[in-house]
């Protein structure tokens, strides 16, 4: 009898509980400061201030957006959607990043970063250089045939920017660093490149493209970075260091607050 009357206390609690919740539920307050805040917003993109029917405007549309967003949740319609869950997490990633911007660093402090880091800020090797192109789609299989005697030619003293085929982007390239042109040729292009000698015309190299002749116009070497002409960048990367480090710590420690189950994991 005494756990009938405790289930039955149950199910009332229960009952009455979830009708609290629902009646709650179905309260939309308006306050003041979220009507100025709206209002803000609205001056923002229509560059006046509201009228009152622009306010009850506002207003109308802040609470048919929350009674969808309500009716949504109660329907459980954004419980496996990922673009919603995606959202909120890039929110609280913000959160996240707000509360982990470290404090400004001493100049001792930054110096030594600096010098740890050194590299990271030296000047790379830059290369300007010219090329004629190739193209695969015209030449076939004859273009190992048609680089040859191109490359023959230009080196009898033809001028370099009549021969070859037009190419989408440009035919000189001043001062450019490896990474770079490893970005728009590809790695293999870079890398064959910055082994050769200036003033002369390269062998056929192959590119994302298709062949190229290429001559090195001059070389400017890498240099050693300096602490004092780059103090703001340096401030600036260390700023980005700390803040990712923080960030990370905070995601870590948010992470550890929870039980990780990976099914399968052990198959």
């Amino acid at each position: 009898m005494h756990f009938v009357l405790i289930g039955l206390a149950l199910v009332a609690i229960n009952h009455f509980w979830n009708r609290y919740q629902g009646e709650q539920g179905r309260t939309i307050t308006v306050s003041a400061a979220e009507i100025d805040r709206l209002s803000a917003l609205w001056a923002n993109t229509a560059g006046r201030l509201p009228t009152g029917e622009d306010k009850q405007q506002i207003i109308d549309q802040y609470v048919q957006q929350e009674v969808l967003v309500r009716e949504a949740e109660r329907l459980g319609l954004g419980d496996d959607d990922t673009i919603i869950k995606r959202r909120l997490a890039q929110k609280m990633d913000f959160l996240v990043s707000g509360e982990s911007k470290p404090a400004t660093p001493s100049d001792t402090e930054l110096k030594a970063w600096f010098d740890a880091n050194r590299d990271k800020f030296a000047a790379p090797e830059r290369r300007s250089f010219v090329h004629i192109y190739l193209s695969p789609e015209k030449h076939g299989g004859t273009i190992e045939r048609v680089a040859a005697n191109t490359l023959q030619n230009v080196q009898s003293g033809a001028d370099w920017k009549s021969l070859g085929d037009p190419f989408i982007q440009k035919r000189s390239y001043a001062a450019i660093p490896q990474s770079e042109v490893t970005r728009l040729f590809g790695p293999d292009f870079a890398s064959a490149i910055f082994k050769l000698q200036p003033g002369q015309w390269s062998p056929p190299v192959g590119s994302a493209f298709g062949l190229h002749l290429v001559r090195i116009e001059t070389i400017d070497d890498a240099a050693e970075a300096n602490f004092e002409p780059i103090k703001t960048e340096v401030a600036a990367a260390w700023q980005e260091n700390r803040s990712a480090k923080a960030k990370q710590a905070a995601l870590q420690e948010l992470v550890s607050g929870y039980d990780v189950v990976i099914e399968g994991a052990d198959k």
